[in-house]
């Protein structure tokens, strides 16, 4: 099992929330580098990112397939 970001889904968020990478890197407290990397597919996302995320947009665990997609 495989969890992939939705990009698509992530970027709608920023634009709701009028927030650009670098606001979003420093509410989640990583380098905006590495947002960077997530949005253009050379990082994946890991446990510690995934709670980050749900995190910064105020989603809860049910929200889950709002932000990330579940593949085999």
């Amino acid at each position: 099992m495989k969890i992939v970001l939705n990009k698509e889904a992530l970027k709608n968020l920023m634009v709701q929330s009028k927030e650009d990478v670098y606001s979003l890197a420093k509410r989640m407290e990583v380098a905006p580098s590495t947002i960077y990397r997530i949005l253009s597919g050379e990082r994946g996302v890991g446990s510690q990112m995934i709670a980050k995320l749900l995190w910064a947009y105020n989603l809860s665990e049910k929200d889950f397939d709002k932000l990330f997609i579940v593949s085999k």
